[in-house]
C-alpha cells in the first residue's frame, strides 16, 4: 500500500476512533434517508423499495429483517468513473484512500437566486472562491451548494419538471474542464440530482469528470449552513458494489 493510503487509512480509523469515544464532536451528515420518498431519476429508474419485510416475535425473541431493492443512482449516491467511461474505476475500484479528503465548499445560493434554474458553476465562482480563501488543496473532495435541498421532498421542484424535461443548475462544461485540469479533485458533489444542469443533452461534467478518474457525489443533503468553505474532512464511503457503476454513498463531514 502507497504511503499517502497508509496515512489516510490511519487518518480515518483515528477520526472514527475519536467520534466513538467522544460524543462532544461535531459531524455532520450530508445523506438522504432511504425510504419510499427518495428522489429517483426518472420512470425507468429502480426506486428504493423493500420487496420482502420480516418483523415479529420468534421463539422467544424478536427479529426483525428486510430485502430492498434500489437503482445505483437514487438517492444521495456517488457516481463511479465508469458511469461515462470506459476504462473508467467502478466502484469496487475506486482507492479507498480517495473517499477520505480535505473539503472544500462553494456556496452558489445567492447566484440561485438571480438566475434560478439556469444557474451554472462557472469558471469566475471558481476564482471567486480561491480569491477569497486561498488555492484550493490538493486531494479535495468539492462540495456546490446550490440551495436545492429544500426541494427534496418535492420531486417536481427538485427535478424542475413534472415530466422528463429537467431543469435544474449544475456545472459548466467549462468549470468541469478547470476542475479535472487542476488534478486536485477526488470528487465533486452538488446537492442537485446530476453534476451538469438538468437540461444537459450531452452529460459534459460526467463524461471530463469520468474521463480523469474522479467520482461525483450527486443528491448531496445540505440543508443548513454548518459547513464553512474550507477546514473540514469529507468522508465519502460508498456501499461496495464490485462492479458497479454507481452506489448508495454515506457522506459525513467533519469540522477541522
Amino acid at each position: 500500500m502507497e504511503k499517502n493510503s497508509l496515512l489516510k487509512l490511519g487518518f480515518l480509523i483515528l477520526i472514527l476512533g475519536y467520534i466513538n469515544g467522544c460524543s462532544s464532536v461535531h459531524v455532520i451528515d450530508l445523506t438522504w434517508p432511504l425510504d419510499n420518498e427518495t428522489v429517483f431519476w426518472n420512470k425507468n429508474t429502480q426506486k428504493f423499495t423493500f420487496t420482502r419485510q420480516i418483523a415479529g416475535e420468534r421463539n422467544g425473541y424478536w427479529y426483525a429483517m428486510n430485502d430492498f431493492c434500489i437503482g445505483e443512482h437514487v438517492g444521495t449516491h456517488l457516481d463511479a468513473p465508469y458511469h461515462f467511461y470506459e476504462s473508467g474505476w467502478k466502484v469496487g475500484d475506486v482507492p479507498p484512500h480517495r473517499l477520505v479528503a480535505k473539503g472544500a465548499l462553494i456556496d452558489l445560493q445567492n447566484k440561485v437566486s438571480k438566475l434560478g434554474h439556469a444557474t451554472t458553476l462557472d469558471v469566475s465562482d471558481l476564482e471567486q472562491w480561491e480569491k477569497a480563501h486561498g488555492t484550493f488543496n490538493n486531494e479535495t473532495i468539492l462540495l456546490i451548494k446550490f440551495g436545492w435541498s429544500k426541494y427534496w421532498y418535492n420531486r417536481t421542484l427538485y427535478m424542475g419538471s413534472e415530466d422528463e424535461k429537467l431543469n435544474f443548475p449544475g456545472i459548466s462544461e467549462e468549470a468541469a474542464e478547470w476542475l479535472a485540469n487542476s488534478g486536485k479533485f477526488y470528487g465533486i458533489g452538488v446537492d442537485t440530482a446530476s453534476v451538469d444542469p438538468g437540461s444537459t443533452k450531452d452529460f459534459k461534467a460526467h463524461v471530463i469528470f469520468s474521463k480523469n478518474q474522479m467520482y461525483n457525489l450527486e443528491n448531496v443533503m445540505l440543508v443548513d449552513d454548518s459547513l464553512p468553505a474550507k477546514g473540514f474532512t469529507v468522508v465519502a464511503l460508498p456501499m461496495k458494489i464490485k462492479e458497479g457503476t454507481g452506489a448508495p454513498v454515506r457522506i459525513l463531514a467533519i469540522p477541522d
